[in-house]
């Protein structure tokens, strides 16, 4: 069972493009999976576009598109890995970092799956003088039908010394053949005072989306948001934005 990791305009550099930069990332991390991987057959991947990469109701690629890779493997005793790599396609392009994780999932029934992990996210900001996406967590969470929910704990969240605690829950259904509609939704809670964050503060977000399969091809769309808005860089985001991208699968 695998968890999906799901994973700042820079100066204009002479070489290789952004996206050739990407594949070389991509091509780095997949290569070192597959070497450590034993089984063939239990490693999957995928590459990216979107028109904006969002996560848990921010912009991680500061409202402009983006490119990912990324790798899973699952074994038969339960244990999982993946990790995902990001960058921004804005003026002259940005790799941004990764995020990976790794745990296990054990499956009680055809129903219901538990799972635990450790979750390391590096990913620096795409918005100047702002901090990055850079926090450790371990989670743990279960899947029931087509339901899965999750608790987070980070003792470092963007912050060292800022601890935070985000549940989310997540469903997904086929209405038809190929289609997949999915929804999402989460709240983040800051244990302590540091900084501008005050503890019992939270952060809520959500989102959903639909998806159509093509084969190994796939083209999403989704709306997400969340609340409060904030300041990033000079100017505020607001949460709420919709989305398009399409995904290759191997």
């Amino acid at each position: 069972m695998a968890a999906r990791v799901t994973a700042s305009a820079g100066r204009r550099r002479r070489g290789r493009t952004a996206p050739a930069r990407l594949l070389v990332y991509a091509g780095i991390l997949t290569l070192g999976l597959l070497a450590a991987a034993t089984a063939a057959a239990q490693l999957a991947g995928s590459v990216g576009i979107d028109s904006d990469y969002r996560l848990r109701g921010y912009s991680l690629s500061n409202d402009r598109p983006a490119a990912t890779a990324q790798v899973t493997y699952d074994d038969p005793s339960g244990a999982y890995a993946g990790a995902s790599a990001l960058a921004e396609l804005g003026y002259g392009g940005r790799f941004l970092g990764l995020i990976a994780n790794a745990g296990y999932a054990k499956r009680l029934n055809e129903r219901v799956t538990l799972d635990a992990g450790l979750l390391r996210s590096q990913i620096r900001s795409a918005v100047p003088y702002t901090p990055g996406y850079k926090y450790t967590e371990v989670y743990a969470g279960a899947y029931v039908g087509p339901v899965a929910a999750r608790v987070y704990y980070s003792p470092d969240y963007r912050t060292p010394g800022l601890s935070t605690i985000y549940g989310e829950m997540e469903a997904g259904f086929e209405p038809a053949p190929n289609w997949r509609l999915n929804g999402h939704v989460g709240i983040l809670t800051y244990l302590n005072t540091k900084g501008f964050h005050r503890g019992g503060a939270t952060h809520q977000d959500w989102r959903v989306g639909v998806s159509r399969q093509f084969g190994s091809f796939e083209i999403h769309s989704a709306l997400s948001g969340g609340h409060p808005y904030e300041y990033q860089g000079a100017r505020v985001h607001k949460k709420v934005a919709a989305t398009v991208g399409a995904n290759f699968n191997f």
